[in-house]
């Protein structure tokens, strides 16, 4: 009994000693614990996590150009206040009541239009709309939207929903007559009489400085650098022109600079581009060359189809423009060829 007794109480003793250990182990490893439940799962507060800084930050500023949501059209309201008056009258009689022309534009579309800042040019389009307005005494407002919306201007929620549809201007510029215009009557919108024409042409540089034309190219087999996906990659391969292709027309003329290639097809506004961006580069526009009718557009502006009279001044002042040729030396000033319109189909 007394070996019993004494058998029993041991086991009694390593169960409590046993116990107390793995006590103490938890004890221990408590805060370890808790601070890994912590950082699994924390919670934040807005606000409650800063920690102080040292030193002085300097405060951000609000600058148009880099601003997305600026630029895709959250500024839903126009840069001068509307007279309740004025806000449900036809289009010219708003302008000559206010003295200024209301127009909306992209926010970076060199050569055409930029949130220009000090002293830096505003756009082509830009300076052309200031002119006009000028002549008559008025100053111009421009409102900047993001033409680059995904499915088109016109689409739901596009650049026209949240700018001209919204009352926010009476013009939208920057607009390219490419013949898929099905937005327009959804819109009910009316394209400007062309002031002008675009289109891909011919740059050279170095041993290719001699090529006048795509012919020429073909007859030399020299290979012409060409945006990828673009129409004028279409065309080359349909006319079996010696090309290759790059993501869009600045990595054309990142490749002319590098002397991957030393003659490019590219945008005609992009030559005024790439003086801007890339000084170094030597190409140049292919003497007296004309852009194929197929790679040729108009550049129109917008307005709504209801506004016949501003239709008609706008028509009226390009065609003085043309004639005087002040559209050509604004278009010489940027640094983009200039070319006429082409006669739109029922002229």
């Amino acid at each position: 009994m007394h070996s019993a007794a004494h058998s029993h109480l041991r086991r009694w003793l390593w169960r409590s000693a046993c116990t107390l250990l793995a006590a103490l182990s938890l004890i221990g490893s408590a805060p370890a614990l808790a601070q890994e439940v912590f950082e699994l799962q924390p919670e934040y507060v807005y606000g409650r996590h800063r920690k102080p800084r040292m030193g002085y930050t300097k405060p951000e500023v609000f600058d148009p150009l880099s601003d997305r949501l600026y630029r895709s059209g959250m500024k839903d309201y126009p840069p001068t206040a509307i007279p309740e008056e004025l806000k449900d009258v036809d289009a010219m009689t708003r302008v000559r009541g206010m003295g200024r022309i209301m127009a909306c534009a992209d926010g970076w579309f060199w050569p055409f239009s930029r949130t220009a800042r000090k002293n830096e040019p505003p756009g082509l389009e830009i300076e052309l709309l200031q002119i006009i307005a000028k002549k008559h005494g008025w100053e111009v407002d421009i409102s900047w939207v993001n033409m680059a919306t995904r499915f088109g201007p016109g689409a739901p929620g596009g650049a026209y929903a949240r700018s001209i549809n919204n009352g926010v201007c009476d013009i939208v510029m920057g607009l390219t007559v490419s013949g898929d215009d099905h937005h327009m009557a959804p819109n009910k919108l009316a394209f400007t009489a062309p002031f002008m024409s675009t289109g891909f042409v011919l740059v050279t540089q170095g041993p290719a400085r001699s090529l006048t034309s795509l012919d020429d190219a073909k007859a030399q087999n020299i290979k012409v650098g060409v945006p990828a996906y673009s129409p004028m990659s279409e065309y080359a391969e349909e006319n079996g022109i010696p090309y290759t292709t790059f993501f869009q027309n600045y990595q054309v003329i990142d490749a002319m600079v590098r002397g991957e290639v030393n003659a490019a097809m590219i945008w005609s506004g992009a030559i005024s581009q790439a003086k801007l961006e890339r000084p170094e580069a030597e190409f140049e526009l292919a003497k007296g060359y004309m852009p194929v009718p197929e790679m040729r557009w108009n550049s129109a502006w917008v307005v709504k189809d209801k506004e016949s009279e501003l239709l008609q001044f706008l028509n009226e002042s390009f065609a003085q423009m043309l004639k005087s040729g002040e559209i050509k030396r604004l278009c010489e000033r940027y640094g983009i060829p200039f070319y006429p319109p082409v006669p739109m189909p029922d002229e």
